[in-house]
């Protein structure tokens, strides 16, 4: 799942400039990170901070319209049905992107001060934002 998502935004980013093109090199950036987290079991401690929003925190300040990235909502499709992910079917392209930055960033905040604690199962955060750079990955592809 993870590779094929690095290999579509990889291929969106080839056809992006600018803005768009910094956008998706961080998202397969933090894909790349996640990836280490959730297949190759590095700790969520020793990456944390490489997770990266300053593309996304930068274009948000200039008023960039995440949903340019596709203008077409995201489609209904028969394998998210009865998935955490069944609730982004028709919604706009930067309502996905705002969801996952907002992840990361709670991720980037949260972690250092509750690593230990027991109310968070981070890797189920961490595979929770895999997967929906994964739908962004399926979206742009469609």
């Amino acid at each position: 799942m993870a590779g094929t998502a690095s290999k579509v935004l990889a291929a969106w980013r080839k056809k992006s400039a600018g803005d768009a093109r910094a956008l998706l090199d961080e998202l397969s950036n933090n894909l790349r990170v996640l990836e280490l987290v959730l297949d190759d079991g590095v700790s969520l401690g020793d990456v944390v901070k490489d997770l990266s929003t300053s593309e996304y925190d930068r274009l948000l300040r200039e008023g960039f319209n995440f949903s340019a990235l596709k203008r077409k909502r995201i489609a209904r499709m028969a394998s998210l049905d009865s998935t955490d992910l069944q609730q982004w079917q028709g919604k706009e392209t930067g309502a996905l992107i705002d969801a996952i930055y907002g992840k990361l960033k709670d991720i980037k905040v949260k972690f250092p001060h509750t690593a230990n604690s027991s109310k968070y199962r981070w890797n189920v955060r961490a595979q929770n934002i895999r997967k929906r750079i994964w739908l962004l990955a399926r979206h742009l592809s469609a």
